[in-house]
């Protein structure tokens, strides 16, 4: 039986300085003060985080006078349409008064022009509007809720500080 019990013994030949940079990283590990790097480790954290707030408290000020001002444009669009209106019919009732003179033909271009005029107008106010509807569609999914936070990171190995 002793054959038996020596053959499930099993040996292996490793090196031993591995062994001993471990016992050394070991024993500097011990002696050096754990708390301290701790500690550090802490503070920068709580500097990340407190970063993180105040960028996302500039973002958020930053959203809301966006916002404010967005929500101007339509108004004043608005008021630009209404006295182009005004202009062109003004200036529509001059030419239709001068259409009886004999200068009448003199002011078809003006006419013309302005009629074009009042096209292209049109075709910006549409073009507002569909930009209007893009940033109202921005903003909603702006003020959608924010995806949940991940999984904490796991602390890194800090290597002690040489003296």
């Amino acid at each position: 039986m002793p054959l038996k019990e020596k053959e499930a013994e099993e040996y292996e030949l490793i090196a031993v300085s591995p062994l001993r940079r471990m016992e050394k990283r070991l024993e500097e590990l011990e002696h050096t003060s754990s708390t301290t790097t701790t500690n550090e480790m802490f503070k920068e954290l709580v500097d990340i985080v407190r970063m993180n707030q105040q960028i996302v408290d500039e973002l958020a000020r930053a959203n809301d006078a966006l916002r404010i001002e967005l929500s101007k444009i339509p108004g004043k669009l608005d008021e630009l349409i209404s006295h182009l209106s005004e202009l062109l019919s003004y200036i529509k009732a001059s030419a239709a008064e001068d259409i009886g003179s004999p200068s009448s033909d003199s002011f078809k271009p003006v006419v013309e022009k302005l009629n074009q005029l009042f096209d292209s107008n049109k075709k910006i106010a549409e073009g507002n509007q569909s930009v209007l509807t893009a940033l109202e569609d921005l903003d909603k999914k702006l003020r959608r809720p924010a995806m949940p936070m991940p999984a904490p990171m796991q602390k890194p190995m800090m290597r002690p500080r040489v003296q």
